[in-house]
């Protein structure tokens, strides 16, 4: 009788640890954030000494992302030490004001005031690693309103060739968006694609500017092309509201109906079989039908969204809505 084989199994810190940090950074742009986070936390636990203090960086800043500030300090104090072994004095310095932002007591307006002694401490030198620090500058300064600061720091970074540069050109473009430069705010964001064309946010952004100013086809090729990227239900709400805009409202509910029989998996609902995207789908399907003044198919629908959770706020205040216009 032959013996059988063996099943070999690796653990998933083997698995994602072998990985380059590129993919890591491809899942953050993309806005996979947890994908992202857990491929940098697995490839610290094997990566060589010149690559853990950018895994620390990442996962800092992933952290500061989803309001783990705790664990995001404790990931930039590490990383303050890792830069410093490899002589990134620029990286190091960065680090140690974002560990001060997070510190319990410390207004924006103070972790500016380090962030410009650290620049006035580099007296510019550090090449593209100073450009962050330029850009960490511009996105305080916008954070207190100081927006034309802001746009001169960021530009700055850019200038420098900073690392990651297509983040700049995203925050160059939300500086311009308030201060009222829609046009000039639409290049940033083009720039931000045309350097990292996987960059979602970027693509975000230019829907939102495109739909504030009424350019809703152009919204709608956007919105095709980062559904490539990453497959969201918000876009697809967003698809729908906007072919219903344009008077193309059985298009609008083909696709909400397609996307509500298959609806995208967000990385937080791998348990929940999709039951958040498809709720969303669904109010924005019983929204369309009753701007048609279908109005029995629009509670049809939200009385569906009802039964698997009655307590959801907005298909109860919809459906009061529809009730009182048809009473």
């Amino acid at each position: 009788m032959a013996k059988a084989s063996r099943i070999r199994t690796e653990s998933m810190i083997d698995r994602l640890g072998r990985k380059p940090l590129s993919e890591g950074y491809e899942l953050w742009d993309k806005d996979y954030m947890l994908g992202a986070l857990r491929l940098f936390q697995c490839k610290l636990e094997v990566a060589p000494p010149f690559e853990q203090a950018a895994c620390l960086d990442a996962v800092g800043d992933i952290l500061t992302g989803i309001e783990e500030a705790d664990e995001a300090r404790e990931h930039y104090m590490h990383a303050v030490v890792k830069y410093r072994m490899i002589n990134k004095n620029a990286l190091a310095k960065l680090m140690e004001c974002k560990m001060y932002e997070l510190t319990e007591g410390h207004t924006t307006e103070d972790t500016i005031q380090q962030v410009e002694k650290a620049l006035a401490e580099l007296d510019g030198k550090g090449g593209a690693a100073l450009g962050r620090v330029h850009l960490y500058h511009a996105e305080l300064l916008r954070m207190v309103e100081r927006n034309d600061e802001a746009l001169a720091a960021v530009t700055e970074s850019i200038n420098l060739d900073c690392e990651r540069k297509h983040l700049a050109h995203g925050v160059k473009g939300d500086i311009l968006m308030t201060l009222d430069r829609g046009n000039d705010a639409i290049a940033a964001y083009q720039d931000a694609i045309e350097e990292k064309d996987c960059f979602v946010p970027a693509y975000e952004s230019l829907i939102r500017v495109f739909r504030s100013e009424g350019r809703e086809e152009e919204a709608l090729e956007v919105i095709d092309a980062v559904m490539k990227l990453h497959p969201k239900a918000v876009l697809l709400r967003d698809k729908a509201f906007i072919l219903s805009n344009l008077q193309k409202d059985q298009d609008a509910l083909d696709c909400l109906n397609e996307a509500i029989e298959n609806p995208p998996q967000e990385e937080t609902e791998q348990l929940s079989d999709s039951s958040l995207s498809r709720q969303l789908l669904l109010k924005a399907k019983a929204a369309i039908l009753a701007d048609l003044g279908t109005f029995p198919e629009a509670l049809q629908v939200l009385t569906s969204i009802l039964e698997n959770d009655p307590n959801e706020e907005e298909a109860l205040m919809m459906k009061k809505d529809i009730e009182q216009m048809t009473a």
